[in-house]
């Protein structure tokens, strides 16, 4: 494992900065740090400058630095769900990855004309008409390049190296694959944030169906999700598990969904398949509200 020595994910919401690190030691994955810290002041992403974003986390960043700083020469980042443009749509083989890149940054144009859609970084997943019953589509995620560049800046100022800024419920997600539990069997889930819960369904380990849908209020998530899963039914996804992320997630939040849908939701641990430092192993943030650092630990653990 030379080649993975030290790695720190970061979890950028519009409100703190989270991190976690994993190191490589004696074969094994180790966490060696969790922490959270809150902005001064909340960050609209939509109106605010630049500057200023850059500004409260490069201070989120000395504050943990003070409190013990980050080892890790190389970071990666997950964002919130409300950043990123996504859709499903229809793949064409015979494209090469550029190509294809090109036809659906084309056809989102279409879909979302009052974007600037060079301004934007696309990426996708492809998904074979046999898990779906429907023509081969992919999963198409975009981000504006604003958000890339204030974290690469942000990393060069600091001497991380960036090695990836991913969404926050595929980052949260990455920690299932850990499981060979839930590679080998077909299972949701679900990321409630403050404004917005998304639905990501998996079969053997791979993205095959992703929405995001508005909420005022984590309260609205018990109808919104029943209704959303005798949807998913009737579409033949029949996935035995489904997992809970998010800031807006709880262990009544679990019960209450377990209870409405008939389906056992577990509220992640995401660090149950990784060693830890003795030090950490009182850290309130390890032993009480592990189940929100999912995005950090997952984007850290991506290799």
């Amino acid at each position: 494992m030379n080649y993975y020595d030290s790695h720190a994910g970061f979890t950028f919401t519009n409100v703190k900065l989270q991190v976690t690190e994993i190191t490589a030691k004696q074969n094994h994955f180790n966490v060696s740090r969790i922490d959270e810290i809150y902005f001064n002041e909340e960050i609209d992403f939509a109106k605010d400058k630049e500057t200023k974003i850059s500004s409260l986390l490069q201070a989120a960043f000395e504050e943990l630095s003070i409190k013990n700083p980050i080892t890790s020469n190389s970071a990666s980042f997950s964002l919130p769900q409300e950043l990123f443009v996504t859709s499903h749509l229809p793949i064409e083989h015979s494209l090469l990855n550029f190509d294809l890149t090109e036809e659906f940054r084309w056809n989102l144009s279409i879909l979302y004309p009052y974007l600037n859609w060079n301004d934007y970084v696309i990426s996708f997943y492809e998904v074979d008409e046999k898990n779906i019953g429907v023509n081969d589509i992919a999963l198409v995620f975009a981000l504006n390049r604003k958000y890339i560049k204030i974290i690469n800046d942000f990393c060069a100022r600091n001497n991380l190296k960036l090695k990836f800024v991913d969404h926050c419920h595929l980052a949260a997600n990455n920690i299932l694959n850990l499981n060979l539990l839930s590679k080998t069997n077909n299972h949701v889930s679900i990321y409630i944030s403050q404004k917005t819960l998304s639905v990501l369904v998996s079969m053997e380990g791979k993205p095959v169906y992703y929405e995001d849908i508005p909420i005022k209020s984590a309260y609205e998530a018990p109808s919104i999700i029943k209704d959303k899963f005798n949807e998913l039914n009737q579409k033949q996804f029949n996935f035995t598990l489904a997992f809970l992320f998010g800031d807006s997630t709880s262990g009544g939040i679990a019960k209450t969904l377990t209870e409405t849908t008939g389906i056992n939701f577990s509220l992640v641990n995401p660090f149950t398949q990784l060693k830890a430092d003795t030090s950490i192993m009182t850290n309130k943030y390890y032993t009480e509200t592990n189940h929100l650092f999912s995005p950090s630990a997952g984007v850290a653990a991506r290799i």
